[in-house]
Order: structure tokens, then C-alpha cells, then sequence
């Protein structure tokens, strides 16, 4: 997908929130559970990168050990997270409560991307941390925060 992170972000928010919100449709019109939902989703999610947001078909398996440790960290860390996500979004007294606060994950993700740079710069690349930026996720954090808890 091209242009930059900030566009790419953006077409990400864009095309997210509806996502979000089919999640909680889904249950209550048609008794779709979130797991289930998620299955079909992601199914859908990969075909459509694997056509077209990868170079080639051959950039699909960088190597078996690769696919192997891509596809543990998708069957604990990913499943995990993402089902725990799905089912909270259909038990949500509002299907953006769950999405805030996993947002939460951006502060956590912002502060171990320097640490790991800092502390492993072979295995992570540098990254930009400044006040400012950390500022701004806190203020959205925040803010979701202030939403949650009503």
C-alpha cells in the first residue's frame, strides 16, 4: 500500500471503524459470535494482503523457520489478543470501549520500541522518541480513558 505512515494510518482508521462496529452487528442480527466473526475476518484480511499488499508470491515464505516463528507468535500472542478483543467488543456496553482500551497499547508499544532499540540496536532499528510524540499518544490515551470510564 503506498504513501506514507501517517496516510496509511489514516486509511487504517477509515477502514477500521466500520470493522468495529460489523463485530457488534453481527452478533445481534445474525448470532455471530466475535470469535467467529474474527475467523472469517482474518481469513478475508489475508487473502486480500496475500493478493495484493505482498511484492510477490515467493515473499510469502521467507523461509520455513520464519513461517514457523510468524505463525506461533499468530497462534499465541496474536489469537490471544485478538480474540480477547473481539468477544470484549460484542460484551461492550459500546464496541469502541474495548478498541480505547487496547489503544492503550500504542503508549507501551512507543516507550519498549526505544528501550529495545536502545538496548538491542542489532535486532531493532532506531526509532524517534521525543517528548512530543509521547505527549500526543497520552493526550489520545487519555481521552479514551475519559470516554471508557463514563
Amino acid at each position: 500500500m503506498g504513501g506514507n505512515w501517517f496516510t496509511q494510518s489514516i486509511v487504517g482508521l477509515v477502514f477500521l471503524t466500520p470493522a468495529w462496529l460489523a463485530i457488534p452487528f453481527f452478533e445481534k442480527n445474525y448470532g455471530v459470535p466475535g470469535n467467529v466473526f474474527m475467523v472469517w475476518y482474518f481469513l478475508g484480511c489475508s487473502i486480500i494482503v496475500a493478493a495484493f499488499g505482498v511484492p510477490t508470491w515467493s515473499a510469502l515464505v521467507p523461509s520455513v523457520p520464519l513461517v514457523v516463528a510468524l505463525l506461533l507468535i499468530g497462534l499465541t500472542i496474536g489469537g490471544i489478543a485478538n480474540m480477547a478483543l473481539f468477544t470484549a467488543v460484542t460484551n461492550a456496553p459500546n464496541p469502541g470501549l474495548p478498541v480505547a482500551i487496547a489503544n492503550v497499547a500504542s503508549v507501551t508499544t512507543f516507550l519498549l520500541a526505544g528501550l529495545l532499540a536502545q538496548l538491542a540496536p542489532a535486532y531493532f532499528a532506531q526509532v524517534r522518541v521525543d517528548l512530543q510524540s509521547f505527549a500526543g499518544i497520552v493526550l489520545v490515551i487519555v481521552g479514551a480513558a475519559l470516554i471508557s470510564i463514563r
